[in-house]
């Protein structure tokens, strides 16, 4: 008799159901437009090849990974889902007919009993439910209607799906534990492992966890146990709850899968299961954390394409906050630029001693600042980023120009707070040097770059950056590290330290609150491991072989602007009473290019000591001492150059000539070579 009602009551229902179907096939979407709106609830940075970087969560609501094709699950997985939840699956067209005879005769009794039913649905009902939030369990049980359209849209599933995409579908939307759901976001939240190495233990557990996703961990253990006794061989009952107790017993870890650009990624990434192509290269990141080293979370560094202004490298600093991007206070790593500056208007050269003490100081000097008494080189002076000649050269070329050459390089300069500037931003400004003058934008993010204005602007004439450039460099590849050329600053409360320099392919930035040089060192040598040669000199530059008297550095061969050159540098400091006296020019012929204008030309008066109220004469004209030193625009004939003090007195004098220099280039009408924004020595 039982057996004949539940024949008769299956036979009922797939009557019914076949009529209804029409109306369920709007409860069935297709494969695709299930798979394809699925979306993590983390995002991903991508280098620019695609590989991923960074994942961060976005969405808090749920955690959900990537979707898992059925290829990639695991065959115990597939194994224990079927046994646990329907071992007909392969058999049927959605609905269990047997079955859900079965449970509605035994329902009965249990209802009469008091007992709580049970159900029949079979996997592609689940994912019906899952699919539709109609159709979804409300409160215990489901209604009658509910059950009802769960089945049409079963079987409708079962007509425009394939068994594959139906467990691969059903894997992907199911909820587990608690915020887990799918079976990429269990198995490595639960597990640590991804879905298609986990093994039978796992995979009953995680089957037992359907039934019940946030049961105890004695009840899903006892769920596990009860599966295990349908497969062959099976598992111990005690390994499945020690299993449970172990997993279930704890709060799930999932930790990203790639974390090697996270503060970026934080910036950056909004958008659930975003991925973001950037223009960094995954390779080279990975080689500026390994030379990081543990200090990878306090300092950070960022490496640019010379040529093209991509980043390649943003690494490093905490995870949470994307410190790179802040504007700290740049102190003195910006000498480079104010002795660029001061080079192109002929103020000093690579000749050039600087009084590395408090004595006649012509700007303010900050609280602190003391100088050795040494007499520093200009290149020893930005080598040990040296405050007292810094500050004498800033008195010569002036603020307004500074600050304006600053600007144009991008960096928020002022009079009154300084600089400030982002890492990214620093490495930009220095780049220009490293790319003959030219400044262009630079972009981390691939489609700011696919549209970015990458047009150029000349800053410095090319003789002018690769001097800037040589006077930073170790001319040589020491230890067998490439060319390089790299200033060490640090801000004036020195809380902010950086190292920016660049080699022949790369301008690569650090910063941190302590000193970086050695950790610069470090990158340099993880990013360009091969000897690289120092860049050819730029045309125009003239070299000569420079000795100091005394002899406070040793003689080297050194670049100079023209008319700038020197063989013999006087390098005695005068004490505080000695009497000023003419350091330049000397007496004798001095030539001036025919070919370049007046205005871009100029000549050095330079006294020691540098009293305040000095005054230069020549001719009619009277020109201030700033720092001792002035610049006066020549012109043919023969002068006579007088030094007074502060009440007039005359100190000094000397006599020289100035000729036209016809040489080839400038009869042939050679135009002068482009200068960074500022004014002109005949301006001034």
């Amino acid at each position: 008799m039982n057996l004949f009602l539940r024949r008769t009551c299956a036979a009922a229902a797939c009557a019914l159901l076949a009529l209804a179907a029409p109306a369920a096939r709007a409860l069935a979407p297709d494969f695709a437009t299930v798979r394809d709106g699925w979306r993590s609830s983390e995002a991903r940075l991508l280098d620019r090849n695609g590989q991923p970087l960074a994942e961060i969560r976005v969405d808090f609501t749920e955690r959900r990974l990537d979707w898992v094709s059925a290829r990639a699950l695991s065959p115990p997985l597939i194994r224990a889902l079927l046994v646990a939840e329907d071992k007909r699956f392969l058999e049927h067209s959605g609905v269990d007919w047997t079955a859900l005879a079965g449970a509605t005769w035994d329902n009965i009794w249990r209802t009469l009993e008091g007992r709580r039913p049970r159900g029949a649905s079979t996997l592609t009902m689940q994912l019906a439910g899952l699919i539709d939030p109609a159709l979804r369990l409300q409160g215990s049980r489901r209604s009658v209607g509910q059950k009802w359209d769960q089945a049409a849209a079963a079987r409708e599933i079962e007509r425009r799906w394939n068994k594959a995409e139906i467990l691969e579908a059903y894997f992907n939307l199911a909820p587990f534990r608690g915020e887990l759901r799918g079976i990429s976001a269990a198995s490595r939240g639960l597990f640590g492992k991804d879905p298609d190495a986990v093994d039978l233990r796992e995979a009953l557990l995680l089957a037992a966890l359907l039934r019940g996703p946030n049961a105890g961990a004695d009840r899903v253990g006892q769920r596990a146990c009860a599966v295990a006794l349908k497969l062959k061989p099976a598992p111990a009952c005690s390994e499945l709850k020690a299993l449970a107790d172990q997993v279930l017993a704890r709060r799930y870890r999932l930790d990203p899968r790639w974390n090697e650009a996270p503060a970026l990624a934080r910036r950056l990434l909004r958008e659930t299961g975003e991925q973001r192509a950037t223009t960094l290269d995954a390779r080279l990141q990975r080689r500026a954390l390994d030379a990081l080293g543990r200090e990878r979370s306090d300092v950070s560094v960022v490496v640019m394409d010379n040529a093209s202004g991509e980043v390649l490298v943003w690494a490093g600093g905490p995870d949470e906050v994307d410190v790179a991007a802040r504007k700290l206070p740049a102190g003195s790593v910006t000498q480079p630029f104010l002795y660029g500056l001061a080079l192109d208007q002929r103020w000093i050269s690579a000749a050039s001693v600087f009084d590395d003490s408090l004595v006649h100081v012509a700007l303010p000097v900050p609280p602190g600042v003391q100088g050795s008494g040494a007499a520093l080189s200009t290149r020893t002076a930005l080598a040990q980023a040296a405050d007292i000649p810094a500050l004498r050269v800033r008195a010569l070329v002036g603020d307004d120009t500074l600050i304006a050459l600053l600007r144009a390089h991008g960096l928020d300069a002022s009079a009154g707070s300084g600089t400030r500037a982002s890492l990214p931003d620093m490495a930009n400004a220095f780049r220009t040097l490293a790319n003959d003058g030219v400044w262009t934008p630079w972009a981390v993010e691939a489609a700011q770059w696919r549209g970015a204005d990458r047009s150029g602007k000349r800053l410095w004439a090319p003789p002018v950056a690769w001097l800037t450039g040589d006077l930073l460099s170790s001319r040589t590849a020491p230890d067998g590290r490439p060319w390089h050329a790299v200033m060490h600053g640090r801000s004036a409360d020195r809380s902010t330290f950086w190292s920016v320099g660049w080699t022949r392919r790369h301008t690569i930035a650090l910063r941190a609150a302590h000193p970086v040089a050695g950790l610069w060192n470090g990158v340099v040598a993880a990013l360009d491991p091969a000897p690289g040669e120092a860049p050819p000199p730029a045309p125009g530059l003239e070299p000569q072989h420079l000795r100091f008297e005394p002899e406070i550095e040793t003689d080297r061969e050194e670049y100079f602007l023209p008319g700038t050159q020197q063989a013999f540098a006087d390098a005695v400091l005068r004490d505080l009473y000695g009497r000023p006296r003419i350091v330049q020019p000397t007496s004798g012929v001095k030539l001036v290019s025919a070919g370049l204008p007046g205005g871009r030309q100029a000549l050095l008066f330079e006294a020691r000591p540098p009293l305040p109220g000095l005054l230069w004469q020549i001719g009619d004209e009277k020109l201030p001492a700033v720092e001792g030193r002035a610049l006066w625009s020549p012109r043919p004939g023969r002068y006579r150059l007088t030094l007074t003090d502060a009440q007039g007195e005359a100190l000094e004098a000397t006599e020289f000539e100035v000729r036209l220099d016809l040489g080839p280039e400038a009869l042939s009408g050679a135009p002068a070579p482009r200068t960074p924004p500022g004014p002109t020595p005949a301006s001034r």
